[in-house]
């Protein structure tokens, strides 16, 4: 991503969804190293520099108005109080301390990265120019019109793609062919990219650029996570990142927590757009989601602690099971069972909204079976084998909202 400003709600989407994705294929045994890929030598940096000089002269008593196309928001000024020197690299600067507010609010949000990769060390390291030359040997790079193509439609793209501009400038594509080659170099059996909706068009070239490299094109998986609107209430919330005028990641925690918001990015299918009520998501109440899990969690949890402080023993020894016969607890067992095939789905199509509707209909099932029964009764032997369901939901709702980045609240 461009560190050009602070994390969106876009991203924070992408962040959750990729931070659940990989806890539950690591749990499904698959080594797995997560990347922020640092978008810091293109254009949009370049300009970033700019709004940020602009920033700073005008803090100076300078008219300098922000560049076309440049960045208005706020942040800006902020970051333009911490310039000492006007002969320092704008560019750098800005987005150095913008990506240390990033990895801030990722840290709060419970995502940690593996590594972060700037694309400007391509650059610095020769890559980008010695992979295109290397490509251009191979005669998938050619020049024309003065600018230098690669040859993406002889591997499925509609048409070719620019590498190298006219002026000499390299287009995003340059880099992200190092960048790709650099994965496959490191010896990944599967590439998985999350990324926004407006890169649908990004795929093939992609695809055509990693099987040049001899990966299979069919273990290169792009995930489109679709954007989310803001609500409050019934009150649209408008956003333009550009213009500054949008409520950060960092602003959206503050407000519902982090629980809360990676809840309601990841509920929904990665490819459908979201709408986010922001009143719903603070209601401490069962018509919030999140709140229902946590809710459902705490209640078997209490249970557990309950009996132990009965005395009552709670292993699953000499218990009779087939005591279990209201149609609830046969239902709970069922979706218990279900756990391995739920991962196993999430596995297969990347769809860790599996987990978490999985999740909805336990909990939907246990409030019920909780408000018509009691566990702990005066019948031990029934109340035994209520205790031995209750701590197998216990163990798959703790271990499925870990799977999710969810916290195990201790009371509610």
């Amino acid at each position: 991503a461009n560190p050009t400003g602070p994390l969106t709600i876009a991203h924070g989407r992408q962040a959750a969804f990729g931070e659940a994705l990989a806890r539950v294929l690591k749990y499904a045994g698959f080594d797995v190293t997560k990347e922020y890929y640092i978008n810091d030598a293109g254009r949009q940096i370049k300009l970033l520099g700019e709004s940020l000089k602009a920033r700073y002269l005008q803090m100076k008593g300078v008219n300098c108005p922000i560049p076309e196309g440049g960045y208005e928001g706020d942040y800006l000024i902020d970051i333009a109080k911490k310039v000492k020197d006007e002969k320092i690299d704008f560019n750098q600067f800005a987005a150095d301390l913008i990506l240390e507010d990033i990895k801030e609010d990722l840290k709060r949000f419970g995502v940690c990265l593996d590594r972060w990769v700037r694309e400007s060390d391509f650059f610095k390291r020769g890559k980008v120019d010695e992979l295109l030359k290397y490509l251009e040997e191979k005669g998938v790079i050619y020049s024309a019109e003065g600018s230098k193509w690669f040859k993406s439609s002889a591997f499925g793209d509609e048409k070719d793609r620019v590498v190298i501009k006219r002026d000499g400038s390299y287009t995003y594509l340059a880099s992200d062919i190092a960048y790709h080659k650099d994965k496959i170099e490191r010896g990944y059996d599967i590439l998985i990219n999350i990324v926004g909706p407006d890169h649908h068009g990004y795929i093939p070239r992609i695809k055509a650029v990693v099987e040049t490299f001899g990966f299979p094109p069919e273990n290169l998986h792009f995930i489109i996570v679709q954007l989310t609107t803001l609500y409050r209430g019934k009150e649209k919330l408008s956003m333009s990142t550009r213009k500054g005028q949008f409520i950060s990641l960092k602003q959206l925690m503050d407000e519902v927590g982090p629980d809360a918001s990676k809840f309601f990015f990841i509920f929904r299918k990665a490819d459908s757009h979201l709408d986010f009520d922001l009143e719903l998501a603070k209601k401490q109440s069962v018509e919030n989601p999140v709140y229902y899990l946590q809710y459902a969690y705490v209640r078997m949890k209490h249970i557990i602690e309950f009996a132990k402080e009965k005395g009552m023993d709670i292993s699953s020894g000499s218990v009779d099971l087939s005591l279990l016969n209201e149609p609830e607890e046969l239902s709970l067992a069922k979706y218990i069972a279900k756990f391995p095939d739920t991962i196993e789905a999430v596995v297969n199509s990347y769809g860790v909204h599996l987990l978490a509707e999985y999740l909805l209909d336990i909990a939907k099932l246990f409030h019920s079976y909780y408000h018509k029964h009691r566990v702990v009764t005066d019948d031990k032997e029934l109340s035994s084998a209520r205790l031995v369901l209750t701590k197998a939901l216990l163990s798959v709702f703790s271990l499925s909202l870990n799977l999710l980045n969810i916290t195990l609240p201790e009371k509610m």
